[in-house]
């Protein structure tokens, strides 16, 4: 009930937001506007306020700004009337909305960087390099530690997949540390990968979790451990999957894991020791690092004053937009998943990044919000982009519209494809919530 509540609020105030934009361009080019609904019908409750009613309607996923004329029947004749008006004022009404929930997010992702917020950094290693890829190329080898990519500071690892992200196709410079001396490598982050193994090539781990002391005759002095060891990973030395250390509680559930995937293979840790990646085999004994005194990197708290939050929120826009972009050269190429949510697996989304604070679902929000700018300006008929379609074949044509009954035809068949669209793809996810997965992968 809670995230159905909070998907349901942040979804209500989009909408607002959106048809907000259509409201106030109708009224500023002197278009009358019989209703302004959040929701769809039928009505619950309203009130009228200079000409218009304000209404809340029952369905609750959008809502709708309904102006005289604009169904090219209701007094075509009036001035006031939207049909009545000239095509670059109908585009501007049309295109209104989808401009407001385009600059909302910059509002939005300056308040959640105004927000203090608890970072967790790290060290973020190097582990493997695949041959022939972009970080082979460039000179990086198993044990780097990646201080900044293209002048962004790197502390953890979602930071560098973000950095990655945004320059998928272009020339990256990447600060990295190697034996306590840092020196800076060029290498271009690739949509299609054949190595396997990323845009970069690179495996990487989180390293927080250091040695502080190790007992005299204890079994992590025997199996090597010493004090200022970074822990980076336990692994199987097989090759199988490895477990970071986060959290100093971590080492004895990834030495159990590991030992049991290992299946008496053997079991092996990497740690940072000196700016060099040393590996440690292990006996098969799940007490094999007792007697080490662990220390971790402190979590940190940040925030933003409003004179750096207000430009950063710019920069971060421009991420997610270079980041979408280049998303869907992965999709197109064939290297990327394309999964589609409805209005469920948002509202499951939006749960989980609401139990992560109000910060991050700040910035979510300012997300869907260039999602639902990006889909209303489509060209799918029943949408904003959709009409906009007809407007400019209107200007193509020398202004000459098209029959009003065909574009009221296209707009409603177009909106019984959207709304099955909507019901299947809700559909698909009720089966993977039901089967323990999520929009995101897992």
């Amino acid at each position: 009930m809670t995230t159905i509540l909070i998907f349901l609020g942040v979804l209500g105030f989009l909408v607002i937001v959106h048809e907000l934009g259509h409201l106030t361009v109708a009224k500023l080019r002197g278009v009358q506007v019989l209703e302004f609904g959040l929701g769809y019908p039928p009505r619950l409750f309203g009130f009228r306020y200079r000409d218009t009613d304000y209404t809340l309607n029952l369905l609750p996923l959008g809502g709708f700004v309904r102006m005289l004329g604009e169904d090219n029947a209701e007094d075509p004749d009036d001035p006031r009337a939207f049909v009545n008006k000239g095509p670059f004022t109908r585009l501007a009404i049309l295109a209104a909305g989808a401009t407001m929930n385009a600059i909302l997010p910059v509002f939005l992702l300056t308040i959640a960087l105004l927000i203090p917020q608890d970072i967790v950094v790290t060290d973020v290693v190097v582990t493997k390099v695949a041959p022939n890829a972009p970080a082979e190329q460039a000179g990086i080898q198993p044990g780097d530690v990646i201080r900044e990519v293209d002048g962004r500071k790197i502390d953890n690892s979602t930071v560098l997949q973000q950095a990655i992200q945004v320059r998928l196709g272009a020339e990256s410079t990447w600060l990295v540390e190697r034996d306590t001396a840092q020196r800076q490598v060029r290498l271009v982050p690739q949509i299609e990968t054949p190595w396997g193994a990323g845009a970069t090539g690179i495996q990487i781990a989180n390293a927080r979790v250091s040695v502080q002391s190790v007992a005299f005759g204890s079994l992590a002095g025997s199996n090597g451990l010493r004090p200022g060891d970074e822990l980076v990973l336990i692994e199987p030395i097989d090759g199988g999957v490895g477990h970071q250390v986060i959290e100093a509680s971590d080492v004895a559930v990834a030495l159990e894991a590991s030992l049991l995937d290992s299946r008496g293979q053997g079991v092996q840790v990497l740690v940072l020791r000196d700016g060099a990646l040393v590996t440690l085999a292990l006996p098969d004994d799940p007490r094999a690092l007792s007697g080490a005194t662990l220390v971790e990197r402190p979590i940190e708290s940040r925030s933003e004053p409003i004179w750096r939050a207000f430009p950063l929120a710019f920069l971060r826009m421009g991420d997610i937009l270079i980041s979408f972009r280049n998303e869907l050269s992965r999709i197109l190429a064939g290297a990327g998943d394309f999964t589609i949510a409805g209005p469920v697996g948002i509202a499951q989304i939006t749960g989980e990044v609401a139990n992560a604070g109000i910060s991050p679902l700040i910035t979510w929000t300012a997300l869907l919000s260039i999602n639902l700018a990006i889909v209303n300006l489509l060209p799918i008929p029943a949408l904003d982009g959709g009409r906009i379609v007809f407007v400019l074949l209107e200007l193509a044509r020398g202004g000459r519209r098209l029959a009003p009954e065909k574009e009221q035809l296209v707009h409603l068949v177009g909106f019984g494809v959207l709304i099955g669209a909507i019901l299947l793809v809700s559909v698909q996810d009720i089966r993977r919530i039901i089967g323990g997965g999520n929009p995101l992968g897992g």
